[in-house]
């Protein structure tokens, strides 16, 4: 497997070059077409349950953070190419302290088209922002998601290769029952779950990290939030603590910190 940026870990890693970093981000926001998708996203990782400090502007608990970053796009658009029902999964050291240590393979669904599998590389590069500079080791693969009926439990596999399966608990009114602000690259909010079953295996990485954190969004991300700074990951240094124009995003967003 590659050595290369993953998408969380990229755009995480915003801190390490901070000071330029947004005026930078102006520049290729200016550069790729408008998007605009709806989805869901479907994350694990090796940090204890209900717990991932990197989420709140923080280090990875262990240093690393050996994770699996799913979407499925239900529907939406890069530029003119429509991305309705496209499915892929980024997997490695997804957040990382120390840049040479991440690494990441993305895997996209074996039935996007070759237009489609170049947006969704086009596209991570727009979410990722300028950090993003690197090719990713890029697989077409068949991944199979499944979405329970009451929206509780999500299974992802690869064959042979991953198998994500958690259980997000959903309170008396039928929404989640744990929902926290936090950096992500496709909102603003993310809803812990039970991680039931994660399972990787490629080349010289394997791990069984089933038990630990498991977290799941449900996403409409668009250019012109870029554009406008709207989203907590843009403002990141990883300091462990909220910066001030997150702490002014939480506040104009009604969200309250972790």
């Amino acid at each position: 497997m590659s050595r290369v940026p993953g998408i969380a870990g990229v755009a995480v890693l915003c801190a390490v070059l901070a000071a330029p970093g947004l005026a930078q981000q102006s520049s290729q926001t200016a550069a790729v077409p408008d998007f605009d998708v709806e989805g869901l996203g479907f994350t694990s990782c090796q940090c204890p349950a209900y717990g991932c400090p990197c989420r709140s502007n923080g280090h990875p608990t262990h240093g690393t953070c050996e994770a699996a970053d799913f979407a499925y796009i239900r529907k939406g658009h890069f530029g003119n190419v429509r991305l309705d029902g496209v499915r892929f999964v980024t997997v490695g050291n997804l957040v990382d302290a120390n840049g040479e240590e991440i690494y990441g393979t993305l895997y996209i669904d074996q039935s996007a088209s070759p237009e489609q599998q170049q947006a969704i590389r086009s596209l991570i590069n727009a979410l990722a922002g300028p950090w993003y500079t690197h090719n990713p080791r890029v697989v077409s693969v068949p991944i199979r998601f499944h979405e329970s009926s009451d929206h509780t439990i999500y299974w992802v596999e690869i064959p042979g290769v991953l198998t994500q399966l958690s259980v997000l608990k959903r309170d008396a009114s039928g929404q989640p029952a744990s929902t926290v602000a936090a950096m992500d690259p496709w909102g603003n909010t993310i809803h812990y779950a039970d991680n039931i079953v994660f399972r990787y295996s490629d080349g010289e990485h394997h791990w069984d990290l089933s038990g630990r954190q498991s977290n799941l969004k449900f996403f409409h991300t668009t250019r012109q939030m870029y554009e406008n700074g709207e989203l907590l990951i843009l403002h990141g240094d990883m300091s462990g603590t909220w910066t001030a124009k997150q702490k002014e995003l939480l506040k104009k967003q009604n969200l309250s910190p972790q």
